[in-house]
C-alpha cells in the first residue's frame, strides 16, 4: 500500500497546533519560570502560534500573543504574509494580540547577527523573530520576549546572505577597537576614507540603520568608496549600559564619549586619521527613509 501525504494538509491538521499546545508551551512556561510576558511566532503554517496561544491563555491570559509577517514586498522564506481568503483553516486570529511587520533587510541582518554574536546558524525567519522580538522587548523594561528559532542557516548559503562582506568592510568587538583599527588603515588605500558605525545586534535600531548603512557602503552612493568598520559595543544591553564602559570616557566621540548607538563616525583616511573624529549621532528612533537622509547627508558633508 502506498500513502501520498499533501504538504499542504499541516495548514489544515489539527494536530500541528495540539503539538505545540501539548509541548512547546509548557516547555517555555517552565524553561522561564513562569516570567514569560510575550510570545513572538513567525506566521508559516500558524501551528505555533495558534497552540501555544491556546495553552499560555489558559494558564497566563496575560501573556501577549505576537504573530510575526513579512513587511509589504518582502520574500521571507518560512513565513507568509497570508491574504484572508487563503489563511490556513488551523488559523484563527482571535488568538494573536497583535501582528508585526518585519522587513527582508532586519531578518537578513539579524540571521548574520545570529550568527557572528551568538553562534546560532539559523535562517531569515529566525532572524525576522529574533529582531521583532528585541523591538518589543526595548518598549519597555521588564519583559521576558520568547521566540522560536524554527530554521537552520545552511538551507540558505546560496542564496548569499551570509556571505563575507567585501574587503573594505569588517566588523570588530569594542575591546579590540584600537588594534583593529591600525591593521585595517594598514591593509587600505591610503586615500580612501574611513568610517566606523558603532552598532550591536540586540539593539532595535541598530538592526534598522545596519542594512541601510551597509546598502549604501556597498552599492553605488555616496558611500560606495568609503571603508566601513562596524564596532559591537557590547554582546549585552547591560554591558553597554555599565558605567565603566571605556567609550563612555572616550572623548574621541565626543566631549562626553560615545553615549548612543547607532552612532555613525567619520576617522579620516587611512594614511591621514583625523584627530577628532567626525560623528553622525541622532539615529536613534527615526524610520527608515529618516536614517538614509541622514547618512547619506553627512557622507556627502565629509567629501
Amino acid at each position: 500500500m502506498q500513502f501520498a501525504i499533501s504538504s499542504q494538509a499541516r495548514f489544515a491538521n489539527q494536530d500541528n497546533p495540539q503539538a505545540h499546545y501539548e509541548g512547546t508551551g509548557p516547555e517555555i512556561m517552565r524553561q522561564t519560570a513562569g516570567q514569560i510576558t510575550h510570545f513572538v511566532s513567525s506566521m508559516g503554517t500558524t501551528g505555533t502560534s495558534m497552540g501555544c496561544s491556546r495553552y499560555f491563555k489558559e494558564v497566563k491570559p496575560e501573556v501577549e500573543i505576537v504573530g510575526l509577517q513579512p513587511a509589504e514586498g518582502a520574500q521571507i522564506p518560512g513565513i507568509r504574509r497570508w491574504p484572508k481568503e487563503y489563511l490556513p483553516s488551523i488559523f484563527d486570529e482571535a488568538r494573536l494580540d497583535r501582528v508585526v511587520d518585519i522587513s527582508q533587510e532586519e531578518a537578513d541582518e539579524t540571521a548574520r547577527q545570529l550568527a557572528i554574536q551568538e553562534g546560532i546558524f539559523a535562517g531569515m525567519s529566525s532572524g525576522g523573530a529574533v529582531s521583532a522580538s528585541l523591538k518589543i522587548a526595548a518598549e519597555a523594561p521588564g519583559r521576558v520576549v520568547v521566540c522560536i528559532v524554527c530554521d537552520r542557516g545552511d538551507r540558505y548559503l546560496s542564496t548569499g546572505v551570509f556571505d563575507p562582506p567585501p574587503p573594505a568592510h569588517h566588523s570588530c568587538y569594542y575591546k579590540n577597537l584600537d588594534l583593529t583599527l591600525s591593521q585595517h588603515r594598514k591593509a587600505l588605500p591610503e586615500d580612501m576614507p574611513l568610517f566606523m558605525l558603532f552598532t550591536a545586534p540586540w539593539c532595535p535600531d541598530c538592526t534598522t540603520t545596519l542594512p541601510i548603512v551597509n546598502e549604501i557602503f556597498t552599492g553605488q552612493g555616496a558611500g560606495a568608496n568609503f571603508s566601513l568598520l562596524r564596532c559591537i559595543v557590547g554582546k549585552t544591553r547591560e554591558e553597554w549600559k555599565d558605567p565603566r564602559h571605556p567609550f563612555r570616557s572616550d572623548t574621541r566621540w565626543g566631549p562626553n564619549g560615545l553615549s548612543e548607538i547607532p552612532t555613525l563616525a567619520c576617522l579620516g583616511t587611512a594614511s591621514s586619521p583625523l584627530v577628532q573624529p567626525r560623528v553622525l549621532s541622532g539615529l536613534e528612533k527615526i524610520d527608515r527613509e529618516q536614517v538614509r537622509f541622514k547618512v547619506e547627508s553627512f557622507l556627502k558633508e565629509q567629501g
